[in-house]
């Protein structure tokens, strides 16, 4: 590790290779079961080690290539949930770069990590000395020799020493007084908005990762200089929001980017439109076609309602149903297609002429009631290969679409 303008963290103790060894054949194990069977297990001190499996059974998933190398130390399970994925942060790495780079909510250190790789040397704050130490020592693992490691208030010390860097990274912790969690970002420590006269004095950029639930414009409104927000899809949900300041920027409407990652942090789709050509596009609208498209959650998180349409060429159902149809299909398109096998009354007896039986995926989208309250009313069980979608049309005539769902490989 490079040595900082304060003493380094104390160094973590390395897992002994008896106990690496302890933690991989136990790691798909109950750890509280393994905590009341301590007694077996006298040579091992088995509330570390199970803390140790606890939290990387929560990161198999989320941070894969961090989960495989056994000699890694994971801070508490708080810490993994609060990270970013090992695919958000490689999106992160290539939207930035430059010779300095302070991550001023450093936390288990994913973004840090990746980020670094963009830059000649990153500064990592965080507060929580264990959570620190952590991640100074995987660094050290990682060789990840351009970082260096601050347990410290970044705002404070950042300000104290007057430091500078070309982009300031910034994932404000998302948990209240109560550990709740929050989402607007002037409940979330630290609290950017009222911090930017102190970061725009060290950075002209800075990066801002905040709740997939945040209110983009209200957000945009409290900071200064937003140029870009990137919607981060992953899976089937909208992950992460990215704002892209810059301090010479004063333009009033900005870029809305749409990402759609795979789990290796590739582009399977994307989409870059303001605002204003969201309000500027006309859509035409049909009644069913061929197929039908849902869009991501990332895309209705932009709010790209009227752009999904005219970008591909489709036809919206109506204009609040956000459903979209065409009669060949478009490949690529950032969410889920089915093809329309029929368009019938929302009526159960109708509807189980098409999927003989009581089993069926239903979704509704403008329509009255619940995915619960049809369930029960109709008794439909969840699960298999058909996907009903109960909407109303632009006619507003309430109908059940019977669908499959498809990939966009087969067409």
């Amino acid at each position: 590790m490079q040595k900082s303008e304060q003493p380094e963290p104390l160094p973590v103790e390395p897992f002994t290779s008896d106990e690496i060894e302890f933690i991989r054949q136990h790691i798909q194990d109950d750890v509280n079961q393994l905590i009341l069977r301590s007694s077996i297990y006298k040579n091992f001190d088995i509330k570390k080690l199970g803390a140790q499996i606890l939290s990387r059974q929560k990161a198999q998933k989320k941070l894969p290539e961090w989960y495989d190398n056994p000699v890694l130390i994971f801070p508490p399970p708080l810490s993994i949930e609060q990270s970013s994925s090992e695919a958000t942060a490689k999106y992160k790495s290539g939207m930035i770069q430059g010779r300095t780079l302070m991550d001023i909510t450093g936390g288990m250190g994913i973004d840090s990590y990746y980020l670094s790789r963009s830059f000649n040397k990153t500064l990592y704050f965080e507060r929580n000395e264990e959570v620190s130490r952590c991640a100074a020592y995987n660094f050290e693992v990682l060789k990840a020799s351009n970082i260096s490691v601050h347990t410290a208030d970044s705002i404070d010390y950042i300000h104290q020493k007057e430091l500078k860097s070309d982009w300031i990274f910034a994932d404000p912790a998302r948990r209240g007084t109560q550990q709740e969690k929050v989402v607007l970002l002037s409940d979330c420590t630290p609290d950017i908005a009222a911090s930017l006269k102190t970061l725009y004095a060290a950075a002209s950029n800075i990066l801002i990762k905040t709740s997939p639930l945040l209110d983009i414009d209200l957000a945009v409104k409290e900071l200064k200089g937003v140029k870009e927000v990137h919607i981060i899809g992953l899976g089937n949900e909208c992950k992460e929001l990215l704002f892209v300041l810059d301090q010479e920027n004063n333009q009033p409407d900005f870029l809305r980017k749409v990402r759609v990652l795979d789990s290796r942090g590739d582009t399977l789709a994307a989409m870059d439109f303001s605002a204003a050509s969201e309000q500027q596009a006309l859509p035409c609208f049909s009644d069913p076609l061929s197929f039908l498209y849902e869009p991501h959650a990332a895309v209705l998180k932009a709010g790209f309602y009227r752009l999904t349409a005219t970008h591909f060429n489709l036809n919206k159902l109506a204009a609040s149903s956000h459903l979209y149809t065409s009669e060949n299909c478009v490949p690529n398109f950032p969410g889920r297609v089915f093809e329309i096998l029929a368009v019938c009354k929302p009526d159960i007896r109708e509807i189980t002429k098409y999927i003989g039986g009581d089993k069926a995926n239903l979704t509704i989208r403008n329509f009255p009631g619940t995915v619960h309250d049809l369930r029960k009313k109709w008794r439909l069980k969840e699960g298999g290969d058909f996907y009903l979608f109960a909407t109303t049309l632009t006619s507003l005539k309430r109908v059940v679409i019977v669908t499959r769902k498809i990939s966009f490989e087969t067409h």
